[in-house]
């Protein structure tokens, strides 16, 4: 009889073995969800960083664009002078024709702006906003880098691209003037747009 007693007490898990079980079970769970959590955490990193990547990129090549076609440009400091809004402005006469005869980009506050007329000299602020995320860099000794800059007859820009979760996108560069004949526009005439 006694055996029968023993043999049935053997039967299952103990007490003791349970608990160890549901806490290494729990541990397993936890560490489970950790790495989904840091790769989710990960992802949405990137995705920000990427975001912030094409608005940089897209303000970029339409600042070079501009100047590849550009008759002329003046860059305003409102700091300087009065000008046509709130921030460093580069207004450029281009050489094509419609709506972005003239195009004038504002780097300030945070955001993007762009502005184009047809020819006709570009009005005062405010603008619409074009690109939100755009703020102005600081170099290694912690000095702001003005937005843009004359070198020669070019355009040297820099700017960040900031994102929500992910590190800052850094852009600079220089937008190259090809148009040799300064301030007159093709078939003759100047440029009205500054």
């Amino acid at each position: 009889m006694n055996q029968d007693r023993d043999s049935a007490d053997d039967e299952g898990f103990s007490l003791v073995e349970l608990i160890f079980y549901v806490v290494i079970l729990g541990l397993i769970t936890t560490g489970i969800a950790v790495v989904f959590f840091n790769t989710w955490k990960a992802q949405a990193s990137v995705s920000d960083q990427v975001d912030a990547a094409e608005r940089g990129q897209l303000v970029a090549s339409q600042i070079e664009k501009a100047m590849r076609n550009a008759v002329a440009y003046e860059i305003t400091d409102p700091t300087l002078a009065s000008s046509l809004s709130s921030g460093p402005t580069l207004v450029v006469a281009t050489a094509m024709s419609g709506s972005n005869a003239c195009m004038a980009f504002n780097l300030n506050g945070g955001t993007a702006q762009l502005t184009t007329t047809s020819g006709a000299r570009v009005g005062a602020a405010p603008w619409p906003t074009w690109q939100s995320g755009i703020t102005q860099h600081k170099n290694s000794g912690g000095v702001l880098v003005p937005f843009f800059t004359q070198v020669g007859s070019d355009v040297a820009y820099s700017f960040d691209a900031t994102s929500a979760n992910g590190p800052t996108v850094h852009f600079e560069g220089t937008a190259y003037l090809r148009n040799s004949s300064w301030g007159t526009l093709p078939g003759g005439g100047t440029q009205t747009c500054f």
